[in-house]
Formats: structure tokens, C-alpha cells, sequence
């Protein structure tokens, strides 16, 4: 009898991706062992978001240069994770997706790539990857969270049938769990919109307020040594202050979202590295759950859950 295919999950971000081999038993998916990961090295800096709106597709010598080879380092290292044995693959990445779902069309931290997932599929079979069936779908990453999050064997929503995702790295992803189900913001009838089209002030979105990576980027521009969460100063409680209270401001958008339907926001995860800098910061995190009511907030150290949404996303489409 031949044996199942290995299914692989790649978690695509703007420092870097991740990826692990994954496995379904008793009505679950679980990592088989803890993602690896891998961090860009290229220096590659992205074009400005509001250009990357204005003239789509078009994109720069750069963004071909770096997401080609992007790929082809991708391409290898999932094939070398498989160790020779065919796989499937589910893909999850940031940004504004093609029409189609096979590439990005706009990212704030990273090159775009109009073919990603065809591009990847050439490269991998260059790489002497054995790929089982085309990629079908580019998951968005605060989809894949929420999935691995919710539907994962170590999830911090599983069992929760109305709750919030909130992963923070370079960016910000949201997703709502609503009746059990996953939903990216733009799914939702009516949408919600995502944290980079919120203003935050000072010229900025809300995702500059709250993303970790673009918190440590205002703290390192304005001369500040370290990270912000270790200094008393002003202008690093200021930087955090504004931090806690964009959070806020999304947590109480999407219980609004939820209340006008009947139904009550029960928990509340902050994920990725924005639940690990919360997890070791007890007195931010209980003022935060002071605003957020009866909802329960907890912090999530599960590095792996889009990476593993991502499976789960590619399989329940294959079904």
C-alpha cells in the first residue's frame, strides 16, 4: 500500500518563514516536530505601500531579483524537509493577493510576486522536490493563524466558538472566529478593515502602532538603543502606551462586529512575537485585559500555528 503523502506547511513573512511537517489524528492537525525557520538576509526594502496600490503589477528589477530568489531558497529548504518523500504543501503569506490567489500583489514587507505559487511549484521541482498536485490556493497568514490556532492541538482558541486572533510580527493579521468558523477580515459580511488601513496618527496606520517589528523600528529612528520594553524613558512609554491602546482599538472593533450579531467576543490571543513580548510583560497584559471586559486575552507561544493553518486551509480545499 502506498504511503500517505507528507503534508508540509510554509509560513511565508517579511523577516522570514517558517515551516514544519504536519499530521491529522483524532479530528486534529498537530506539528510533528517544531517549525524551523529562516531569516532573509537580503536587505531587500520594500516599495512604499501607497506606490504598490497606485500602479499594481508593476513591479521593480529589486522586487524580481529578491522574490526570485526568495523562492528558489524556499524551493529547497521545504524540499529538504520532505527528505525525499512526495508532499503537499499549504502556503500562507501577508499582503493583497492576486485575483486568481497564486501571488501578492501588494505587501508592505516584502517584494511582490505575481506567480508565487506557480514560481515555487517550478522551483521545487527544480530543487527535486515531488510535489503532489498543483498549489491551489495562497492562504492569507492571519487566516492560517486563527486555523492553527483554533484547530491545532495546542491552539490557544481551540474549543471557542467566537474569538479574535491577533498575530504581530512585522505586521498585523486579524481574524475572527465566528460560530467556529475562521474568517480574514475582508471575508466578513460586512469586512472589517485590516490594521494597516486604519489611521494610528502622526501620518501612520494603526498596524505602525501595533506591529512589534514597526514599534522597534520608531524606537530604533528615533535613537533609542535596545527595545522599547526594556527602557523607562518617556518616549519608549510612550511607543508602548500607544502600542496597548491600538490593541485595544481592534479588540473592541471586532466585539462591536460580534455584539451587532447576538454573539459575544469570548477569547482573545495575541499571537506570534506580539504574544511572547506580552507574555513577558504581566502588568501591560493585565491592563489590558482590565479594557477588554468579559472577554478572556491570553498570549500564544505557538510559533507554528500558521504554518500549520496553513495545511489545514490547503487540505479542507482539497477535500
Amino acid at each position: 500500500m502506498e504511503a500517505e503523502p507528507l503534508w508540509i506547511g510554509l509560513d511565508v513573512g517579511g523577516s522570514g518563514a517558517r515551516a514544519l511537517t504536519a499530521e491529522r489524528a483524532e479530528g486534529s492537525w498537530s506539528a510533528q516536530a517544531p517549525p524551523l525557520e529562516f531569516v532573509w538576509d537580503d536587505d531587500f526594502c520594500p516599495v512604499p505601500l501607497r506606490e504598490q496600490l497606485a500602479y499594481p503589477g508593476e513591479l521593480t528589477a529589486l522586487e524580481e531579483v529578491c522574490g526570485s530568489e526568495r523562492v528558489r531558497l524556499l524551493a529547497e529548504w521545504v524540499s529538504s524537509l520532505a527528505s525525499g518523500r512526495s508532499f503537499r504543501l499549504g502556503v500562507c503569506a501577508p499582503g493583497l493577493k492576486t485575483s486568481d490567489r497564486l501571488g501578492i500583489q501588494a505587501w508592505r514587507n516584502g517584494p511582490r510576486r505575481l506567480t508565487f505559487l506557480r514560481d515555487l511549484e517550478r522551483s521545487i521541482k527544480g530543487a527535486g522536490g515531488e510535489l503532489v498536485g498543483p498549489l491551489a490556493s495562497l492562504c492569507p497568514d492571519s487566516l492560517a493563524c486563527a486555523l492553527g490556532e483554533s484547530r491545532g492541538g495546542e491552539g490557544a482558541l481551540r474549543d471557542v466558538s467566537n474569538g479574535l486572533c491577533i498575530s504581530g510580527g512585522s505586521g498585523v493579521g486579524e481574524a475572527l472566529l465566528v460560530d467556529g468558523s475562521c474568517f480574514a477580515l475582508d471575508e466578513l459580511e460586512p469586512p472589517l478593515p485590516r490594521a494597516w488601513e486604519l489611521a494610528g496618527g502622526d501620518g501612520g496606520s494603526l498596524e505602525d502602532r501595533v506591529a512589534p517589528g514597526r514599534v522597534m523600528s520608531s524606537w530604533l529612528n528615533s535613537g533609542g538603543a535596545g527595545a522599547p520594553e526594556g527602557c523607562e524613558g518617556e518616549a519608549a512609554l510612550r511607543l508602548l502606551e500607544a502600542q496597548d491602546a491600538g490593541l485595544l482599538i481592534l479588540i473592541e472593533r471586532s466585539r462591536a462586529w460580534l455584539c451587532a450579531r447576538g454573539l459575544e467576543l469570548e477569547r482573545v490571543a495575541l499571537c506570534q512575537t506580539l504574544g511572547r513580548l506580552y507574555a513577558k510583560a504581566p502588568e501591560r497584559l493585565e491592563a489590558l485585559r482590565s479594557g477588554c471586559g468579559s472577554s478572556e486575552l491570553i498570549t500564544s507561544e505557538f510559533r507554528g500555528a500558521p504554518a500549520l493553518g496553513a495545511v489545514i486551509a490547503a487540505a479542507e480545499l482539497k477535500s
